[in-house]
């Protein structure tokens, strides 16, 4: 198994050759943090790590955007659950985008509030009068 590839940039994640790839932007008065691949028991650490890294010195106000993810195991849930309660310790919160219906579900639990698109998921969205 190779290691998880993290490519950080301000565009869109690009297809590495692992797996799982991550990237991060600003994007109003928050980050995104573009998530493709499988997350699972080998990428879950890594995962983990860039959203302690994104949280702690770069915004405690956090969008994960999964629109790219294949799978989701029970790993990557934990990882969305704890990067949760330290955006809450660091006085901000995380958000789930572009996830399927089913993922609201399995985050349920947990309070992570999911939008099924990301601009909704943004602290910036109007909606259209």
């Amino acid at each position: 198994m190779s290691q998880p590839q993290i490519v950080r940039t301000l565009g869109k994640p690009v297809d590495g050759s692992g797996s799982f790839v991550c990237a991060w932007s600003a994007v109003g008065g928050c980050v995104v943090v573009k998530v493709a691949g499988t997350v699972d028991a080998g990428s879950a650490p890594e995962f983990a790590e860039q959203l302690r890294r994104v949280i702690t010195t770069k915004s405690s106000t956090v969008v994960v955007d999964v629109r790219r993810v294949r799978e989701l195991g029970v790993e990557g849930v934990g990882v969305l659950a704890a990067a949760e309660a330290l955006a809450r310790e660091h006085g901000g919160w995380l958000r789930v985008a572009g996830g399927q219906p089913w993922l609201g579900d399995l985050l349920a639990p947990h309070a992570i509030p999911t939008y099924g698109e990301l601009p909704h998921a943004l602290p910036s969205y109007r909606p259209a009068p």
